[in-house]
């Protein structure tokens, strides 16, 4: 049974125990993510350097020292800047939980942001920046929602260079303070670990850790509309982001199925009908992305130049034809395949404090993957027909964000 408390610092903490497990996972939300940063020159990229100093040393602890304290209890640890959070995920034996805290908290509460490290985290945040330019399918997908979401919504966690080249450890340590709260804060926890000592532990950790941040709102409308990248490669990569609603709205399941369907495995419309039947691309597909105020539909396509247009033209013909309707077929597959991510996620901690987290922000409370499974059995073929042909017919059918990348634009793109 999950189980929630807030702290007495404002965190929210939810708890999964189980007792079939050896495992523990952690997954710690803290406000602080790309959304909040200052725009630009003054400041963007500011939590892809904190979420890289936050595994540098915490509280007492310097870098080394901390380091080797967490490999002592098997703690595998990483970081990482979200749009709304600054995200810890670890993942150790259930039984070191409560030792491995006083070492975890310290990472959210108080970094030490030592000035000896800013260059060498500025250097791979920049690393990390220019590294999208050889990853053109990802570069692709960022590039997507810097269109598709309203700013601040729209950045990515990679940030600005004129922001990573510009920030100091003043700025930065005014960041943190500012920006990452315990109100707002979520910790998820899956395993083997009942909740009241964990509370015990965290109680006097979090004592002196205070503080809110106000959230952030939107400046500026999405921009929508297409855009072509050049770039020298043999591949043309295309990516789509059509509606899809936010996770707490009723219809968010029938959509994720709906999109399994259309482009979420090898038996699904698009990968069949563009790939398999005409072979015009080496891969094809769809997936979503449902958040907390908006979500995002995105399909991906990577071919030829000289297949690009094809590509294109048959991808809206199946967006088109999608609001047909589905089969039995279609859905029976689909509900199969989505109680087997359930089983899957069950048996990771980490998957499970993940989720439990994400679920607090975008729905406002943890769920069961026996809750998730009822409301997969709850849907029906009528049901999700109905969507398909009514809602999503009617949302798809505006024109989607799009953008290419490869030598040369698509031509009627």
């Amino acid at each position: 049974m999950i189980q929630t408390r807030t702290l007495s610092s404002g965190v929210q903490l939810v708890v999964e125990p189980s007792g079939a497990v050896q495992s523990c996972g952690l997954s710690w939300l803290a406000p602080g993510g790309s959304a909040s940063d200052p725009t630009g020159a003054a400041g963007e990229g500011e939590s892809a350097l904190l979420a890289e100093f936050m595994l540098r040393g915490a509280g007492q602890w310097e870098s080394r020292a901390h380091s080797d304290a967490l490999d002592a209890l098997g703690v595998d640890r990483r970081t990482a800047a979200s749009t709304h959070h600054l995200v810890l995920n670890a993942t150790l034996l259930s039984d070191h939980l409560l030792e491995a805290l006083s070492l975890l908290a310290p990472i959210v509460t108080a970094p030490r942001l030592d000035a000896s490290h800013l260059d060498a985290v500025k250097r791979l945040a920049l690393q990390s920046l220019a590294g999208l330019q050889d990853e053109p399918q990802h570069l692709a997908m960022v590039r997507l929602s810097e269109r598709f979401f309203p700013a601040p919504f729209n950045r990515s966690g990679y940030g600005h260079a004129d922001g990573i080249r510009q920030a100091s450890i003043e700025g930065l340590r005014t960041a943190w303070r500012k920006r990452v709260t315990p109100v707002g804060s979520i910790l998820a926890i899956a395993g083997r670990v009942p909740i009241d000592p964990i509370v015990a532990v965290l109680e006097p950790l979090l004592a002196e850790w205070r503080g809110s941040a106000a959230p952030s709102v939107e400046s500026a409308p999405a921009l929508g509309g297409s855009v072509h990248v050049p770039q020298p490669t043999a591949q043309t990569h295309i990516v789509l982001g059509l509606w899809a609603p936010q996770e707490s709205a009723p219809e968010a399941l029938l959509h994720r199925m709906a999109v399994r369907i259309f482009g979420g495995e090898t038996s699904s419309r698009l990968f069949t009908e563009v790939r398999e039947k005409r072979g015009l691309c080496y891969s094809v597909g769809a997936g979503t992305s449902l958040g907390r105020d908006r979500g995002i539909t995105s399909i991906y396509a990577g071919s030829t130049p000289d297949r690009a247009e094809t590509t294109l033209s048959q991808i809206r013909a199946e967006i088109t034809r999608f609001a047909d309707g589905v089969t039995q077929n279609e859905f029976d597959r689909a509900v199969v395949a989505f109680k087997s991510r359930l089983v899957m996620q069950g048996e990771s901690t980490s998957a499970r404090a993940a989720a439990l987290a994400s679920d607090v922000h975008r729905v406002g409370r943890g769920r069961s993957l026996e809750e998730l499974a009822r409301d997969v059995d709850a849907i029906s073929l009528e049901a999700l027909d109905q969507y398909v042909k009514g809602t999503l017919a009617s949302r798809w059918s505006a024109a989607p964000t799009l953008v290419t990348i490869g030598p040369r634009p698509i031509n009627g793109a």
